[in-house]
């Protein structure tokens, strides 16, 4: 079956992001698909703190989703050797439309796995959110609450960071509109793989970014990573959900403990994390050379 086969049949619609880029997302995803736009392509959510990307480099992206981070990468950078990981079939397809649609494909090695990471290899099942693809997770009820805690928490600033749309609502309004998109879950079988075993794959020999975003399984990949082959990792940033926020001072530790002298913790607002609210976190980690 061809790739023009496979996306005929996998709904998917095109945005217009506010740069011009047109990406394909679920039909009904066009707030997710702007927050991803304005997190990656505005905000460079995941090149904070000392993290960077140059021509040439190795990045392994886990939790791909539409290929967001990996088109932002595309356009600013040549030589890139970029390994994508989604395991949710529809999202794999706009995933693979949108980089092989992409004018600076020829420029990069690109390599993409329709797979979920863990801390071993093994079958599961991932909840997919057709209205909020970003958000799929293996961890289903997990995902639930921390959105029901979240929306009952969330200042407006934090709504406006979501979408401008969402600044003016009152918490109770924008939990009307969250509740049926975290009830519109799909759930499908997928595969799960080490990141060892994903290094091993692909004959790496370094990777410069390791960036992993995988909503409540981050742990897991983490813990999938072999003793061997964490030398090879020069930065990473991890988004960690509310329920693994517990674990972050042993992280940081650990993550000292493996080599990386700079390791900074930021709250999804911005700032101090606090570990019992509900708002996720993301690590930064880096090795300092030179």
């Amino acid at each position: 079956m061809t790739n023009a086969v496979i996306h005929a049949s996998v709904p998917m619609k095109q945005f217009r992001c506010p740069n011009g880029l047109r990406v394909w997302n679920a039909p009904k995803s066009r707030h997710d698909t702007r927050f991803l736009f304005k997190e990656i392509f505005e905000r460079r959510c995941y090149e904070q703190h000392g993290i960077t990307v140059n021509n040439g480099d190795v990045v392994l992206d886990i939790g791909a989703n539409v290929g967001m981070f990996a088109l932002s990468l595309m356009e600013r950078f040549r030589d890139l050797k970029i390994v994508c990981a989604e395991p949710v079939p529809n999202t794999y397809a706009c995933l693979e439309r949108n980089l092989s649609g992409s004018p600076r494909r020829s420029l990069h090695d690109i390599t993409l796995l329709d797979c979920a990471i863990g801390s071993t290899n093994a079958d599961a099942t991932i909840a997919f959110f057709p209205q909020m693809p970003s958000n799929s997770t293996l961890h289903l009820q997990e995902k639930r609450r921390h959105w029901e805690k979240f929306s009952a928490e969330v200042t407006s600033s934090e709504l406006s960071n979501l979408h401008r749309a969402f600044a003016f609502l009152p918490r109770r309004v924008f939990a009307l509109f969250v509740k049926p998109m975290l009830k519109d879950a799909q759930t499908i079988k997928c595969k799960i793989q080490t990141l060892s075993d994903t290094i091993r794959q692909q004959a790496l020999g370094s990777v410069d970014l390791l960036k992993i975003d995988i909503e409540g399984a981050e742990i897991e990949a983490l813990n999938g990573l072999e003793e061997q082959h964490w030398p090879l990792i020069r930065q990473l940033v991890l988004e960690v959900e509310p329920s693994n926020k517990r674990v972050l001072s042993s992280l940081v530790a650990k993550l000292g403990d493996l080599g990386f002298s700079k390791v900074t913790v930021e709250s999804f607002a911005g700032g101090t994390v606090d570990i019992e609210d509900s708002k996720p976190c993301t690590v930064y980690a880096l090795r300092m050379t030179g």
